[in-house]
């Protein structure tokens, strides 16, 4: 089932939204701050796994260079912070007479950026799609389901609606993954996981406040082995 990854991940983050609002008087907010680095360690561990597949070092080199400058030039975080804070104005202004509604807005559109743009969402529904492999979403659903405990515990009763967006957004992913998974080989799939898998190393980082990385602007990267691949191919380097 393609959509099986993307239908997990949104109830893991759904759950950890829930336990959150149960266990909201006793998450403080160094306790919020100590389990998304515990995750940041999780996720560099996936990134590491992914990265030790093989893959070629120049595709992965050109296709850092190529996405990174196509996601700069695009300003693909400036869009996405943009599009946030446009959202919170927006639901905040409808339903400013509302305390609780307020406080649904702030937490669905910051569980949803959060959960939404890494490069863990990409990869784990390329991988839904190609090869029906729903590993990578299913831990990358715990992570969500343990950062969204203290999102739903400080933000309140908006965090668990991000299953929505997480549903919506990687089962389209998945999807689109299988309608062009006859035209990608398997080197064009290991080269897309590699290149995703360093992304995933600058999530893990950006977690765990060693690094603070503009990881949607890198985003276009993961996709450039699509066209390197038959490119290094036809010009005999692969």
């Amino acid at each position: 089932m393609v959509l099986l990854g993307a239908l997990l991940n949104a109830l893991e983050a759904f759950i950890g939204g829930v336990i959150g609002l149960l266990f909201k008087s006793h998450v403080s907010d160094d306790l919020g701050d100590f389990l998304i680095k515990g995750q940041g360690l999780a996720v560099i561990l996936v990134a590491v796994q992914g990265m030790t597949k093989g893959g070629s070092v120049v595709v992965v080199t050109l296709a850092l260079a190529l996405g990174c400058l196509v996601g700069y030039v695009l300003d693909l975080d400036g869009h996405v912070r943009r599009l946030g804070d446009w959202a919170q104005r927006s639901l905040n202004a409808k339903f400013s007479g509302g305390e609780k509604l307020g406080s649904f807005s702030e937490g669905f559109v910051n569980a949803t950026l959060f959960c939404c743009t890494g490069a863990m969402a990409i990869v784990g529904s390329l991988a839904s799609g190609i090869q029906l492999n729903h590993d990578t979403l299913i831990a990358k659903g715990l992570i969500d389901l343990v950062v969204c405990i203290p999102f739903a515990a400080t933000m309140g009763i908006g965090v668990p609606f991000v299953g929505v967006s997480l549903f919506v957004y990687e089962g389209a992913l998945s999807l689109l993954a299988s309608v062009l998974a006859g035209f990608l080989t398997d080197a064009v799939v290991t080269e897309v996981a590699v290149t995703g898998s360093i992304l995933l190393l600058a999530v893990g980082t950006n977690l765990l406040k060693v690094t603070d990385l503009k990881v949607a602007n890198m985003l276009p990267a993961a996709f450039m082995p699509i066209a390197l691949v038959p490119l290094m191919g036809a010009l005999g380097l692969m």
